[in-house]
């Protein structure tokens, strides 16, 4: 879905979210911490979708904050990857109404989304 690269000194690591070891990647480049998704003098981070195809990846790499933790763009992920429910213009409707803005945000939209009545065309007998 997002494609990660981090850079650590002179230590860096490329990986694919959602990602089951996060933390085993980040330890790979010594990082032991949940990190935000700015940079700093001594981590450089760069993430975008890992195919130019994928419209719900680029919504969520552009609504991003840089406050967010990566572990939240993680668990995100794991929540949109595959996403066959709704369609990437729900999503970035669902988004937009509310300029919904960080990963936390954005689950919870999700959430919302996905316990509200689906519209069908079937009728009712």
């Amino acid at each position: 879905m997002i494609r990660f690269f981090i850079m650590n000194g002179k230590n860096s690591v490329k990986f694919d979210m959602p990602a089951d070891g996060l933390f085993d990647h980040l330890g790979s480049i010594g990082i032991n911490e949940d990190i935000p998704m700015c940079c700093s003098e001594k981590i450089y981070l760069d993430f975008y979708p890992t195919d130019d195809t994928d419209k719900i990846a680029d919504i969520v790499c552009k609504r991003l904050l840089e406050s967010d933790k990566i572990s939240e763009v993680n668990a995100l992920c794991q929540k949109l990857d595959g996403l066959w429910r709704i369609s990437a213009e729900e999503l970035e409707t669902a988004f937009a109404e509310n300029d919904v803005r960080g990963a936390a945000n954005m689950d919870k939209a999700y959430e919302k989304l996905m316990n509200e009545p689906q519209q069908t065309d079937e009728l009712s007998m």
